[in-house]
């Protein structure tokens, strides 16, 4: 199977294309395993031959698609496979902040259809045990004939901006100085707009204008698909709302905080493409 132009590699389906050439996500917990032969470097998709220590580790696996031509499955291990020479263990989160698209998108699909696997072992409507398809991802009921499929989240997450002024607040959950843009879930309903000017005037009291939609990006906690804005304030006035936002301020292009979330994340891009402009402009 030919990969589009576009996706750096990274070809999602169910289905293999029994190439000669293949590549294994490892998966532990909620961890990833990356391999380095050579001590340094080390590399999210490890080939089948890298990958074949892992095999008595192993509990489950599940077809991505193709990776660079060739077919990648997911294998979710014990955490015994973490003893195993030559394979590093690395937080999710730190992965993604420092992946490209191609592997940020790789990572998030193999966490993501393994957490939603391990969440919906039965059926929603009747209780029976589900059983894996072998054509797609989906989860079967027989008993009701119903079909489960992967679940994401739509959210929105929005720079709002003020002329060289840019809006970051901090979650009440998240430590001091750890500031970032508001975002939140779509509720049932409503569309991305209706929910970009709820959630700014449910969380900070601030009315938003010329909306822009930038991009987007899957976020694998534990499903969600993040839906990029920047948006205009129509005023400066905040008013936090205590309970999910902490605290939040405006500032200026040229003296932001010290910690931000790095661009490969969609908060940072939004906040990368709201300083790039705002040089252009402000200089």
């Amino acid at each position: 199977m030919l990969v589009p132009s576009g996706l750096g590699g990274f070809y999602a389906g169910s289905t293999k294309n029994n190439t000669e050439k293949k590549w294994v996500i490892a998966v532990v917990g909620s961890d990833v395993l990356l391999f380095s032969d050579d001590g340094a470097n080390p590399r999210l998709a490890i080939s089948s031959d890298e990958a074949d220590v892992l095999r008595f580790f192993c509990e489950r696996r599940l077809c991505l698609g193709q990776w660079h031509g060739g077919d990648c499955e997911v294998w979710d291990l014990l955490p015994e496979a973490t003893a195993c020479e030559g394979f590093v263990r690395s937080e999710l989160r730190s992965l993604l902040a420092h992946s490209n698209d191609a592997e940020f998108s790789l990572a998030s699909r193999a966490t993501q259809l393994l957490d939603w696997q391990r969440k919906h072992q039965f059926c929603g409507q009747c209780g029976s045990p589900n059983k894996i398809s072998a054509t797609e991802h989906s989860l079967i009921c027989d008993n009701c004939n119903l079909n489960h499929y992967p679940r994401i989240s739509p959210c929105v997450i929005v720079a709002v901006t003020l002329g060289d002024k840019c809006l970051l607040a901090r979650h009440a959950n998240w430590p001091e100085g750890r500031l970032s843009t508001l975002a939140g879930f779509i509720e049932a309903g409503e569309s991305a707009e209706q929910a970009l000017h709820r959630e700014v005037f449910e969380e900070v009291g601030v009315e938003i204008d010329n909306i822009r939609y930038i991009g987007s990006q899957a976020w694998p906690y534990p499903g969600q698909l993040m839906l990029g804005y920047i948006a205009e304030a129509k005023s400066e006035t905040i008013n936090v709302d205590g309970i999910e936002i902490a605290e939040a301020d405006w500032f200026r292009y040229d003296n932001l905080p010290s910690i931000l979330a790095p661009p490969t994340i969609m908060a940072g891009r939004l906040i990368k493409q709201f300083i790039d402009e705002a040089v252009e402009l402000y200089g």
